[in-house]
């Protein structure tokens, strides 16, 4: 009888760490895709003031030195943006990371 209370309570622990496993990584992916989006906002906004406000030399990439040490951080996120001008669109491809979640977003502005 002792050893089913002991089965039934490991694998109610078990369960248990596995749920909250999933959880993190979930709020992972949601922070890095909002990571995502605030680096598209930020990229725009340096385009539209035509202003270099993270002082990478690059209006519209943010961070676009490719050193990850100084990314900008959202709440545990960080992400940098690139941006290539052909004509007169650019098109900006943000990418959030959070733990081991990416997220990729991308914007074509006029």
């Amino acid at each position: 009888m002792l050893l089913i209370v002991e089965l039934i309570i490991v694998s109610s622990v078990i369960g248990g760490a596995r749920d909250h496993d999933l959880t993190v990584r979930r709020l992972q992916t949601i922070e890095s895709f909002y990571a995502a989006e605030a680096g598209i906002n930020m990229a725009i906004r340096e385009i539209v003031e035509d202003a270099d406000e993270d002082g990478d030399t690059n209006i519209g990439g943010i961070s676009a030195d490719l050193n990850a040490a100084n990314d900008p951080v959202l709440g545990g996120a960080q992400f940098f943006v690139t941006a290539t001008t052909v004509d007169v669109t650019t098109t900006l491809v943000s990418e959030g990371r959070s733990g081991p979640a990416t997220r990729i977003a991308q914007a074509t502005v006029r």
